[in-house]
């Protein structure tokens, strides 16, 4: 029976999906319904065949979530005639089933089920699996206004689903999936052949995937390519659901698959232009600072120099007014050109505005590279003319230049201090390089100064330890502490941690100053305890601190003494930490955890782990890096979004728990646990409390 246009216009207004779920176990039938309006769904129930299919006759559901077995007239008959009254399958209908035979399946299928969840439910996925559904749903509403519409929406959004029985060792990907894939290779494309497809650079992650859900009986959810040729390349969305046999061993591989190609470019595209130049299509000023505080995080443990140098071409208006903007122009796109041919493919040239440019050299051993680069600037200028406007023009330039470490910690004020270097260059007639120098000798006096005060800080208890509530997604209730380091400085006030954990690194104090913490972090939190506030407390380990040979006598001797149970103990490591010498690290957090700690990757995204060794460290937690956070829900900033979603979907392949930090706005919030994020902190939460205060809010929850 088609729609009626009083129905479909209903159906166009409704505000909120209307989900109908039809199952003869109440129990299951009440989890399902409040599953669902956990997710802001209307739902509608019916407890067996018979009253759903006057339910949806009536009220013309947007999804039907229906049970297999069920007296009188099972799921599959019910399917059957919800299908008579919906000829066209505008509706999809997901079978939920216990039986997890591949006859039951097809047949399900051919009764016109749209999908299914296999019971027990994962509820992890069944979510997503409705939401898909949803959005496959709309978009055939919007696209069934036209022939033309529909085809381009089978070649773009196309959702298909593939099994893979693993006793027999078949894989089964329809051909009609293949053929959105692009693949022309009959009917009986094994798993093997489909890998052939797979670009090298995203095969690993696939085959790796594929591979720990046959053995691991882990499902995964990944982003990759698939090219039948240069240039036929599909960007693909793949996530799978693993059943398992009586013994629990895995047994069958429920996947889906949707081309998300077109998505995929108007992200790039979007992103793309949110960080690079217009003009010169070189990273813009959001992106070199991007980099750079990548960069400066990398050198915090590789304990390199980074440079800042920023290039401003002289007398520049004059030739925009003697040969015209357009001359102006192709001389900035010409320019960066110039400066490209003349780094590192590791190091970053940008365009910051007007006639300013800026260069990043990341991970400087001496200072002898520095000068060569501005050497090789200096003598391509005064070798090479630059053709404009039929003219051959020389030009100079003038350089400003400021050092990490030597002349700040942090990337605002390199680039501030860089700008002054340069702005004095200029204003000595230009054609010339200026290093940052000013505060040179107050610095070296301030350090000394800093390290005395620092010796004297850890003896006279000048400092603090401040705790940030970690709250669960699902209650917001705090389930989880970070421990913050602080000092009080009884002349300078607060002095932020880059400048004295570095500092305590350097001289040795951070042996001192991170048993210090330990001890003080996990007696507090047995405190809490034993107040009846169940929470973890993670704590954060320095490079040298984690590279000490004692640290797993260190922390044992620390839990003896506090009494704290170690599963409530969480040792922070940043993944450039663990990957100095990953095969080291490995065996060291293999100690650590035969203590019964938990062990989490701080700063998750920022270095360069590789996932081969990822999935050899033993982990519990992947925290995502706050800058991913940051812009996550941004105007034009997709790329955090789509890292975040990565990181989410990774960790969940693995078995992990997620953790993200620097939570600041509830679109963030929502975000996350939209992706399956499972603990938030962040200002939205609260800010690093003291002892005291962060007490009372445990009473307060």
């Amino acid at each position: 029976m088609p729609n009626t246009p009083q129905l479909e216009l209903a159906i166009a207004e409704r505000a909120t999906p209307l989900l109908l779920v039809v199952d003869d176990d109440p129990v299951l039938r009440g989890m399902l319904k409040t599953a669902l309006q956990r997710h802001q769904y209307d739902v509608i129930e019916a407890p067996n065949g018979a009253e759903a299919i006057e339910i949806f006759r009536n009220y013309r559901p947007d999804m039907v979530l229906l049970d297999v077995l069920m007296p009188v007239m099972n799921g599959y008959e019910t399917c059957e005639a919800i299908r008579k009254l919906d000829p066209e399958r505008t509706v999809p209908v997901l079978m939920l089933t216990g039986l997890d035979d591949v006859e039951s399946i097809d047949r399900a299928f051919d009764a016109g089920a749209t999908d299914f969840i296999t019971k027990p439910i994962n509820w992890s996925l069944f979510a997503q699996r409705v939401r898909y559904a949803l959005q496959a749903r709309n978009m055939d509403f919007a696209l069934r206004k036209s022939q033309h519409r529909i085809r381009y929406a089978l070649q773009v959004a196309k959702l298909g689903y593939w099994d893979w029985d693993l006793k027999s060792n078949h894989f089964n990907i329809p051909a009609n999936v293949l053929y959105m894939l692009g693949i022309d290779n009959g009917d009986n494309l094994q798993l093997s052949d489909l890998l052939v497809y797979i670009p090298d650079e995203d095969k690993d992650k696939v085959e790796r995937a594929f591979i720990d859900a046959r053995d691991k009986g882990l499902n995964f959810a990944l982003e990759h390519r698939v090219a039948t040729s240069e240039h036929n390349q599909h960007y693909v969305f793949q996530q799978c659901d693993v059943i398992t046999d009586d013994d629990g061993k895995p047994r069958y591989v429920l996947g889906t698959i949707q081309d998300i190609s077109a998505l995929k470019r108007a992200e790039d595209m979007i992103l793309h232009q949110a960080y690079h130049d217009q003009l010169t299509d070189l990273p813009n000023q959001t992106l070199y600072k991007d980099r750079l505080y990548h960069a400066l995080k990398v050198a915090e443990h590789s304990k390199k120099k980074v440079a800042v140098i920023l290039l401003d071409i002289d007398r520049f208006q004059v030739i925009n007014e003697s040969l015209g903007h357009d001359a102006g122009d192709m001389l900035l796109v010409e320019f960066a050109g110039f400066l490209n041919r003349l780094i590192q493919e590791s190091d970053t040239v940008s365009r910051i505005s007007g006639n300013e440019f800026a260069l990043l050299l990341e991970s400087v051993n001496e200072m002898d590279e520095v000068h060569e680069v501005i050497r090789n600037i200096r003598q391509s200028l005064y070798d090479n003319a630059f053709g404009l406007a039929g003219e051959q023009v020389y030009i100079k330039v003038s350089m400003g230049i400021a050092l990490y470490p030597d002349d700040d910690f942090n990337a605002e004020g390199l680039m501030q201090y860089a700008n002054a270097a340069m702005r004095k260059a200029k204003a000595q007639g230009g054609d010339q390089e200026c290093f940052y120098t000013t505060n040179m000798n107050r610095r070296v006096h301030d350090r000394l100064r800093m390290e005395r005060d620092l010796r004297l800080a850890l003896e006279q208890d000048q400092l603090e330890i401040f705790y940030q509530p970690q709250v669960s997604v699902n209650n917001r209730k705090i389930v989880a502490a970070e421990a913050l380091v602080r000092w009080n400085h009884p002349e300078q006030g607060n002095i932020p941690p880059f400048r004295f954990v570095p500092l305590a690194e350097e001289t040795g104090l951070i042996h001192a100053l991170g048993r210090w913490v330990l001890h003080k972090a996990i007696c507090q939190t047995r405190e809490w305890h034993d107040q009846g506030h169940t929470l973890r407390v993670g704590i954060n380990l320095s490079a040298r601190q984690f590279m000490q040979k004692d640290l797993v006598q260190q922390v044992e001797q620390v839990i003896e003494e506090c009494g704290l149970s170690p599963e409530y103990i969480d040792l922070e490591i940043t993944e450039s930490i663990a990957m100095q010498d990953a095969e080291n690290s490995i065996k060291k957090m293999h100690a650590l955890k035969q203590l019964g700690i938990n062990l989490s990757m701080d700063d998750f995204g920022t270095g360069y782990s590789s996932l081969s060794y990822l999935h050899q460290f033993p982990l519990d937690v992947l925290k995502i890096d706050r800058s991913f956070v940051k812009g996550i829900m941004g105007e034009g900033n997709k790329g955090e979004g789509a890292i975040a979603r990565a990181v989410l979907a990774m960790a969940q392949s693995m078995g992990l728990e997620v953790v993200a930090e620097g939570v600041e706005t509830e679109q963030q919030f929502q975000f996350l646990k939209q992706y399956g994020c499972h603990i938030v902190q962040g200002y939205l939460i609260s800010q690093p409390l003291n002892t005291e205060t962060f007490s009372d809010l445990l009473m307060q929850t």
